[in-house]
């Protein structure tokens, strides 16, 4: 059997914990996300609200730490005033990115009401495709400001007496894209995204702002737009954005890998190391350059793993003016799980500069959450594995030191967690191959430890999925196969899989 090494010490771990934001969450008016999906009113588990109570009760259990909201490309078309106010009385638009209706009647009293059931903060993209500065602080006034002025008073006759306080705002969405409605360049941007911070903080002096960054690595300004955003709005912005799908084709071409091999398609996983790499690396050339001592941060606010190769049909024909279309979307496989983990990890390893992530897109497609209009509510095998990191990544990542005798396709990937607290160890890890591998962990500067938990979820099929009819084909068992002694912990982890290992020092 092949085996890895992993050397950890906990004198070597880095300076800041996990910040809870990468274990964000992005919901976008696009498809049945939002209609047909979270909000049903007449679905039997439609609570008063109209929410489906059995989606909220498998968000909760997430922990989720933001939920980034409207858009995405909604965002470049939006005009937040269609959202407030009676829910009868507001307009029906055409949605220009993503040519569907969009009825305002969930809008933001109503998404601010469905984040409050599932326990997480809410945070909003404003429009800087085809608004300006001065629409996006008339949104801050009425989300934040208490009350003595138009907009915070308007807000308050319409129902919601405490201000919304959110406290991180994104400026604008892909707005590099030529799919973007309102596409700008990079400097003309950059001029918009000041002014908009400027005006934004004016009436709330204490946000948090994300600025847009490249949208792609496909793009032929891709790192020369962050560069030229970065010189104007590096003293304004807190955080400069990142966006990662593996396997969408635009971004990582059928031709750049072969997509029926499971190797070459997990090995994907590498392009978002890679891309984290290239965007801190302008950041700091910023930095430099403008002799600031402020250490830019990324927010890679929407991120998935898509399914590439043999997958069941798909609709592809465009689709009527409707609200809610429904694209049924099938469940992403084993090896598009494994990817997702993949992803997942590498926002740990990188958590001294990612400290904000958001999984795009929550509700259906490729989301953790499954709810079409006439089944139950199911999950995503990519939901444990984000519910695993949400629970127990909230630590701080330890340098490890890898011992692989398959350098140049590594068998596994692992990152390790410590929580000074509680003094426990956490071990994620991925087998990429289908074979299983024996994984060794050089323990010795914890001491004696004892198991918590062991945890796996794996299948010998790569492209097994599930289901509404098969809700449990991916779903993690727990397991007591861990050899412990005062010098390391040895396991073997299943061929195609994914692995949680708890531990306590005692």
């Amino acid at each position: 059997m092949h085996g890895v090494d992993l050397c950890i010490d906990k004198r070597f771990i880095q300076k800041e914990a996990v910040d809870d934001r990468v274990f964000g969450a992005f919901v976008e008016h696009m498809n049945n996300t939002v209609y047909h999906g979270l909000y049903a009113p007449g679905h039997p588990m439609a609570n008063r609200d109209g929410f489906r109570q059995d989606v909220i009760d498998l968000v909760r259990p997430l922990r989720l730490s933001l939920i980034r909201y409207p858009g995405g490309n909604f965002a470049c078309s939006y005009r937040w005033e269609d959202t407030v106010g009676p829910a009868d009385r507001r307009p029906v638009r055409a949605d220009l990115a993503w040519r569907q209706l969009e009825p305002n009647r969930v809008g933001l009293s109503e998404f601010a009401k469905w984040a409050g059931a599932v326990g997480s903060p809410l945070a909003l993209t404003v429009n800087l495709s085809t608004r300006s500065a001065v629409d996006a602080a008339n949104l801050v006034e009425y989300c934040n400001f208490p009350g003595g002025t138009y907009w915070s008073d308007l807000r308050r006759r319409h129902g919601d007496e405490q201000p919304f306080d959110i406290r991180l705002w994104f400026l604008g969405n892909e707005v590099d894209g030529p799919w973007n409605i309102g596409r700008k360049r990079a400097e003309q941007y950059a001029w918009d995204a000041v002014e908009a911070a400027k005006a934004m903080r004016r009436i709330d002096s204490g946000i948090e702002l994300v600025a847009v960054g490249s949208s792609g690595t496909q793009l032929d300004t891709y790192l020369s737009w962050d560069q030229t955003v970065l010189e104007s709005i590096y003293d304004c912005c807190e955080y400069l954005s990142l966006h990662r799908y593996g396997a969408l084709p635009d971004t990582d071409t059928p031709d750049s890998y072969d997509c029926g091999d499971t190797g070459a398609y997990l090995a994907l996983a590498d392009r978002l190391e890679r891309n984290i790499q290239d965007v801190n690396a302008v950041c700091d050339y910023v930095r430099g350059k403008k002799r600031r001592s402020k250490t830019m941060c990324l927010s890679v606010d929407e991120y998935n793993a898509l399914d590439a190769g043999p997958t069941p049909d798909l609709q592809e024909a465009p689709l009527p003016w409707q609200v809610g279309p429904s694209l049924h979307t099938p469940g992403l496989s084993m090896r598009g799980t494994l990817l997702f983990a993949l992803y997942m990890l590498t926002l740990l390893r990188h958590a001294d500069r990612v400290k904000i992530a958001c999984q795009s897109i929550l509700i259906n497609g490729a989301g953790l959450v499954i709810c079409e209009k006439d089944q139950d509510a199911w999950v995503n095998g990519s939901y444990y594995v984000f519910l695993h990191c949400s629970l127990y990544g909230r630590g701080r990542v330890l340098n490890a030191v890898w011992r692989d005798p398959q350098a140049a396709f590594p068998l596994a990937d692992s990152i390790c967690i410590y929580h000074e607290r509680t003094r426990e160890l956490v071990v994620f890890a991925v087998n990429k191959r289908s074979e299983p591998v024996s994984l060794h962990v050089e323990t010795a500067y914890f001491g004696t430890l004892r198991l918590l938990e062991r945890l796996e979820m794996a299948s010998a099929d790569p492209y097994a999925r599930n289901s509404a009819q098969h809700q449990k084909t991916l779903n993690p068992v727990a397991r007591q196969d861990v050899t412990i002694t005062d010098q390391d912990i040895r396991c073997e982890l299943a061929g195609y899989s994914w692995n949680v290992i708890r531990l306590k020092e005692r």
